[in-house]
């Protein structure tokens, strides 16, 4: 975990799971998850497996799993992942590719797909909880 005081530049990589709630301006390179929490502040491309936004994001997200912008997440970038989830409050800017990853029929039931549409949290759980 990195506290709200800390200021970071340049590239972050690691393998481990990692929570900010500072302030990095460049890019995250994770093989695990990645939470910005609600004081975490990015400016740059995230690329890791999840990716939970509660915070600040200006940048891609790249989710080789999920990437799920909570109510008080804010993201002014694309997102690429096979599983998203906007939640109702979240604020997001940008497009949204699930790529040929996941097929229509492997969706659950009446989870929307569009681009830019919010999800209630059941619906984000059902998505989030299904691979659990």
């Amino acid at each position: 975990m990195l506290g709200p005081t800390l200021r970071f530049k340049g590239e972050l990589s690691a393998d481990e799971d990692f929570i900010l709630q500072g302030r990095i301006e460049g890019s995250i390179n994770h093989t695990q998850s990645v939470t910005i929490g609600n004081e975490g502040v990015v400016q740059g491309n995230i690329h890791a497996r999840v990716i939970v936004i509660d915070g600040s994001v200006e940048g891609d997200l790249h989710g080789s799993e999920s990437v799920v912008v909570n109510a008080t997440g804010r993201v002014a970038g694309n997102i690429f992942a096979p599983r998203v989830g906007l939640i109702d409050g979240a604020l997001f800017n940008g497009r949204i590719d699930m790529g040929a990853r996941q097929s229509t029929a492997a969706k659950p039931p009446g989870v929307p797909v569009q681009p830019g549409v919010a999800l209630s949290a059941e619906q984000t759980e059902r998505i989030l909880g299904s691979k659990q």
